[in-house]
């Protein structure tokens, strides 16, 4: 009496296995840089409830907003000049941000992750 088989074979999980390392290298590369994100747009949330702001002038308040970023160990961020930009609108500025991240997955093989925000600070 023959069974009929039942399961993956060894050349099947071996597929699933790969795919799945290759999914979890993809997160570990990925999510960190999502993390940080999440971290400036928390710190750009937060300035224009800050105390420190009345009354500030730009540069003031990018160099404020500059030490919040190297407070949640965001020094790359914090260093780039052209990542975030102050607007002067009616009643203080408009806090932008807009910059790329670029980094390696395997081999030759690369991510590019674009992020926009911009919050209000008003200094009256």
């Amino acid at each position: 009496m023959m069974r009929k088989q039942s399961g993956l074979t060894m050349i099947s999980w071996m597929l699933v296995l790969g795919l799945l390392a290759v999914q979890v290298v993809m997160g570990l590369r990925i999510v960190p840089v999502y993390l940080n994100h999440s971290a400036v747009v928390t710190v750009m949330d937060d300035l224009p409830k800050s105390s420190e702001i009345k009354g500030q002038t730009a540069r003031k308040i990018m160099d404020l907003f500059r030490k919040r970023l190297k407070i949640n160990n965001l020094y790359d961020l914090a260093k780039d000049k052209n990542a975030f930009k102050l607007k002067q609108i009616q009643g203080g500025f408009l806090l932008i941000a807009d910059y790329e991240v670029r980094g390696p997955i395997w081999g030759n093989l690369e991510f590019v992750a674009s992020f926009k925000h911009q919050v209000e600070v008003l200094t009256k």
